[in-house]
């Protein structure tokens, strides 16, 4: 999804190949005009200016070590996992290469959920490559999808986004299970607030399982002190509850 709407914003102004594992995905990015042409894997890093590795994490982990001292053409290459120190990690070697994370997203999965106008005054995270032009170079190309870049290291994003995404996204899957078991028209009951946690519910488990996985070492103490504020909230709500 986040790779066919980068497919569909960028060509507005440039030539877009694409590639996928899953011939479905590859012809469904294709139907959509989400790219211009298929090409091999290999073909994009020799004939694109800028490729962008959107797959899962662990995907992007092995793509990235397997490019590890690689000459190709391309002028940029960035990824858009959600997770950044392990991705950092594994692109050590990889010829001008930028982490990035863009803060955009839905439920959906797959081109068929993508949206050209998925990043529109939204941020967009990059991690400093220590090359300023190759940093300008990816800051420019993430405008020109319509986001905004913005400079965070690794470490700091991972812990930042444990308590802005990866968190409410298991808070998410909790509450939408107590809403089911509060009755069958527990829908009926929702505002922006329930809708929006039974919205995020939705999104795809194998993908949120690899990017808990990952950054378990941020998302753990994030859930502990959730779980103290909670634990305070009893408290005070019901002072006598544990006599």
């Amino acid at each position: 999804m986040i790779g066919a709407s980068i497919g569909m914003r960028a060509k507005r102004t440039a030539h877009v190949l694409g590639f996928d594992a899953d011939a479905t995905n590859a012809e469904e990015a294709l139907r959509r005009g989400a790219i211009d042409g298929l090409a091999a894997r290999d073909e994009l890093y020799e004939r694109c200016d800028v490729v962008v590795i959107a797959t899962p994490p662990n995907a992007t982990c092995e793509e990235l070590r397997r490019l590890a001292g690689v000459q190709s053409a391309c002028e940029l290459v960035i990824d858009v996992a959600s997770v950044k120190a392990p991705i950092v990690e594994a692109a050590r070697g990889v010829r001008n290469f930028v982490a990035t994370h863009p803060l955009a997203g839905s439920e959906g999965s797959g081109p068929a959920s993508a949206s050209g106008n998925l990043f529109e005054g939204r941020g967009w995270a990059y991690v400093a490559s220590g090359d300023a032009q190759l940093d300008a170079t990816a800051c420019a190309f993430i405008e020109r999808l319509g986001a905004m870049p913005f400079a965070c290291d690794a470490e700091r994003h991972d812990r930042m986004v444990a308590v802005t995404s990866h968190l409410p996204q298991i808070v998410a899957w909790a509450l939408a299970d107590l809403m089911r078991d509060a009755g069958d028209d527990y829908e009926k009951f929702c505002g922006p607030a329930g809708r929006e946690f039974l919205r995020l519910a939705r999104s795809q488990p194998e993908l949120w399982k690899e990017i808990t996985e990952l950054n378990a070492p941020e998302i753990v103490p994030a859930t502990l002190a959730l779980e103290r504020a909670l634990r305070g909230w009893i408290s005070t709500a019901v002072p006598d509850r544990d006599r």
